[in-house]
């Protein structure tokens, strides 16, 4: 079995607005998969048809290749936006109600607090918990029934930096300990930092999908400073697709696979030494925001 998820032309329709249309898409066992899009792309629709929450207009979905059941949906474990506890329980109190529900024993609960920070503080009350630790606790609950798939939306919302680094180290050490991963989110920075895969979202439709290591491959940008004037001999590299000036900076765009370590060796070779020559980073903002554009006038 290679997919944990298949989704076939689905589609949900509220009325003339179209939440999701024509969706098709397939998640691989193991991969930590991130799904992009604007707000009312359909991110969190999606995650609410697939886990049957949320009713479909039409199209299909297969779980671990087979259609879903009760006892599938036992495999996985998810938030669905804002976590809802008990603020006037502890937090064990509150994970014993949904390991109640959930037909899971109570000495799961310890294991899950252990690996999410929180065991320290399972008798405090729900309510002196800060947004990060709620946000755990959240993924604690999701975790009691050791789902093989784990479903996340937008886990760092509102989180302060140091709350969205713990995290994405949870969400890491438990991809790392084989479970598959479906997070939602709009902070793309963090995606790049944690997903193997991603999808774009807009309006519904899927406009993009590919691994996130692609994102660095294909054209680089290089910033070089040089004491001597190296126009007239980059305007001879052939390395080099474009180069634009900034006061004392050049920002070259390098034609596809050549780097910055070819860059210096030219320069070099022609008698130019470089003070400053750093790759600029490709980010998956850039390619977001270029593939929204391109769906646009698609």
């Amino acid at each position: 079995m290679n997919n944990v998820l298949t989704i076939r032309n689905l589609c949900k329709n509220y009325g003339r607005i179209q939440a999701v249309n024509d969706l098709s898409l397939e998640i691989e066992k193991g991969s930590i998969f991130g799904i992009l899009g604007p707000n009312g792309s359909g991110k969190t629709t999606t995650l609410g048809l697939i886990l049957d929450v949320i009713n479909r207009t039409r199209g299909d979905y297969l779980w671990f290749e087979e259609e879903p059941t009760k006892e599938q949906r036992k495999r996985v474990g998810a938030i669905l936006e804002t976590p809802v506890f008990y603020p006037y329980l502890s937090g064990v109190k509150n994970l014993q109600i949904v390991a109640d529900i959930k037909e899971v024993p109570y000495d799961r609960i310890d294991p899950v607090l252990q690996k999410v920070g929180l065991l320290d503080r399972k008798g405090d009350k729900f309510k002196t918990y800060s947004l990060g630790m709620k946000q755990r606790l959240a993924i604690a609950s999701a975790l009691l029934c050791d789902p093989e798939v784990m479903i996340l939306d937008e886990p760092t919302n509102g989180l302060d930096p140091q709350g969205i680094a713990e995290i994405r180290d949870l969400i890491i050490q438990i991809g790392n300990e084989g479970k598959t991963i479906i997070l939602a989110s709009h902070l793309l920075d963090e995606v790049q930092k944690v997903c193997s895969h991603f999808a774009v979202l807009s309006s519904g439709k899927m406009v993009y999908q590919g691994l996130v290591e692609d994102v660095a491959k294909g054209k680089n940008t290089v910033e070089l400073q040089s004491s001597d004037d190296p126009m007239p001999v980059l305007e001879l590299c052939e390395m080099i697709e474009k180069v634009d000036k900034s006061v004392n900076t050049y920002t070259l765009t390098l034609k596809d696979d050549y780097s910055a370590t070819d860059i210096n060796k030219y320069l070099f070779e022609n008698g130019i030494i470089a003070s400053h020559l750093v790759t600029k980073k490709k980010s998956l903002e850039k390619q977001f925001l270029e593939i929204l554009q391109e769906s646009d006038h698609a």
